[in-house]
C-alpha cells in the first residue's frame, strides 16, 4: 500500500442537458463548473463523476460536453452510470473500453498503490454478476478498498427518495458488501441530499447534486436549494475522510 495520500474529487448528479438552455430553471453547467474550480478540488489525484451525467435521457449533448471536459482535464476522471444515463449512448461519447461488460459498467482502478471499484446500479438495482466480481477482485486486494456505485446500499432517512427511488435489492447488495473485509467507505450519490450513515462496520457517504438538492424531509418533491454540492475525499495508509462542500 502507498504512503501517499490520495485525494479523490466526487461529483454527482449533474444532469446536464442537450445544451446550454437551464434546466429546471438552473444553469447545470455553471453548477458543475463551481464544483470543478473550487479550491477544495484543487491538486486532486482522481475525480469521479458518479451517475445522471445526463439530465432525463441519455442526451448526447451532456455526454459531449463531458468527452470535452475529459479530453481537457490535467487528472483523471472515471465515470458511471446513473438512473438518468443510458450505457450505450455514453459508449459512443466516452472511452469505457474495458470498463463495460453485458451492458453494465462495472471495474476496479488502481492509483498509486490503493484500489478503487465501481458498480452499475443505473437500473435500479445491482446484478449478481457484478456483486460477484465485486467479492472475488477485493479478496485479491491486501489493503482497504473503496467503492463508489450510483444509488446508496441503505436507506437514508431522505423521505422522498428512500420512498420512491431507493435500491432495488438492497439486501442482496448489503449481504454482499457486509462480507468483504477489506471495504470500509462507500461513496454514491442519486439522492440529491448529503448523508453519511453507518450500515454495520461500513459508513456510506452520500454526495449532494451539483444540479439541485431535494428536501430529504418531505413526502414529495421539494426543492431545498439550486446551490451545487461536492465531496472531496482524503485517503491516506490508515484513515479515509470525506469533506461535502456546497457552494
Amino acid at each position: 500500500m502507498s504512503s501517499k495520500i490520495l485525494k479523490i474529487g466526487q461529483i454527482s448528479d449533474m444532469h446536464i442537458g442537450e445544451d446550454e438552455s437551464l434546466v429546471q430553471g438552473i444553469d447545470v453547467r455553471a453548477n458543475f463548473m463551481k464544483a470543478v474550480d473550487s479550491k477544495s478540488m484543487q491538486d486532486l489525484d482522481l475525480l469521479v463523476l458518479s451517475g445522471d451525467l445526463a439530465n432525463e435521457d441519455a442526451e448526447p449533448g451532456a455526454y459531449r460536453y463531458f468527452a470535452d471536459f475529459i479530453k481537457k482535464s490535467s487528472v483523471p476522471v472515471c465515470v458511471i452510470p446513473g438512473n438518468h444515463d443510458r450505457i450505450e449512448v455514453m459508449e459512443k461519447y466516452l472511452d469505457l473500453k474495458g470498463k463495460v461488460q453485458n451492458g453494465k459498467c462495472f471495474y476496479r482502478y488502481d492509483l498509486c498503490g490503493k484500489s478503487i471499484f465501481f458498480l452499475d446500479s443505473a437500473c435500479g438495482d445491482v446484478s449478481m454478476e457484478q456483486l460477484e466480481w465485486l467479492k472475488s477482485e477485493a479478496a485479491k486486494v491486501k489493503g482497504e478498498i473503496i467503492l463508489f456505485m450510483h444509488h446508496p446500499p441503505c436507506f437514508c432517512g431522505h423521505r422522498f427518495m428512500d420512498l420512491r427511488y431507493h435500491l432495488r435489492n438492497m439486501v442482496e447488495v448489503q449481504e454482499t458488501l457486509a462480507g468483504i473485509e477489506n471495504l470500509t467507505h462507500i461513496y454514491t450519490g442519486h439522492y440529491h441530499a448529503q448523508f453519511e450513515v453507518s450500515m454495520g462496520r461500513q459508513i456510506v457517504h452520500v454526495a449532494p447534486s451539483t444540479q439541485m438538492q431535494i428536501d430529504p424531509n418531505m413526502p414529495y418533491f421539494n426543492l431545498q436549494s439550486a446551490a451545487p454540492g461536492w465531496q472531496v475525499i482524503k485517503w491516506g495508509e490508515n484513515f479515509v475522510e470525506t469533506e461535502v462542500y456546497f457552494e
